[in-house]
C-alpha cells in the first residue's frame, strides 16, 4: 500500500514547510521596511528653531493666555457633564471651585466594583 508515511517523511515535510514559512515572513518584513523608507523624504531638513531671545517674551505671554483658556475649557466641560448627568440646565449651575483629589483605588477597580454590585458579570 503507497498511502503509508513514514516518520522521518513526514519530519522532512515538517521542517520543510517550517522553513518556507519562515523565509516567506522574512521576505514581508523586508517589504515593509522597503516601504517604509520609501516614504521617507531625505531631501527635506527640520526648520530651525527661533532663537531663545525672541521668545522669551511672546512664550510668557501666551503662557498666562493659553492657561486662562484651558482653565475656561475646564470649566465648561465639568459643568456640562454635571448638567447632563443631573439633568439641568447649564446656566443653573455655579461652579465655585475645583479641585483634584486622590483616587485611592484605580478607575479600572472601582468599575468592577460597580459591575459586580449591578450584576452585569
Amino acid at each position: 500500500m503507497g498511502n503509508e508515511v513514514t516518520m522521518s517523511e513526514a519530519l522532512i515535510v515538517t521542517l520543510v514547510s517550517m522553513f518556507v514559512v519562515f523565509v516567506v515572513l522574512v521576505m514581508i518584513s523586508l517589504l515593509i521596511g522597503l516601504l517604509k523608507n520609501m516614504g521617507k523624504e531625505s531631501g527635506k531638513k527640520a526648520p530651525e528653531p527661533p532663537k531663545k531671545e525672541e521668545l522669551k517674551p511672546d512664550l510668557l505671554e501666551s503662557e498666562n493666555t493659553e492657561e486662562i483658556e484651558d482653565q475656561d475649557e475646564l470649566i465648561a466641560v465639568i459643568s456640562a457633564a454635571i448638567a447632563a448627568s443631573l439633568g439641568l440646565n447649564i446656566p443653573d449651575i455655579n461652579i465655585t471651585s475645583i479641585r483634584r483629589t486622590n483616587q485611592s483605588t484605580t478607575v479600572w477597580r472601582e468599575m468592577s466594583k460597580q459591575e459586580h454590585l449591578y450584576g452585569k458579570l
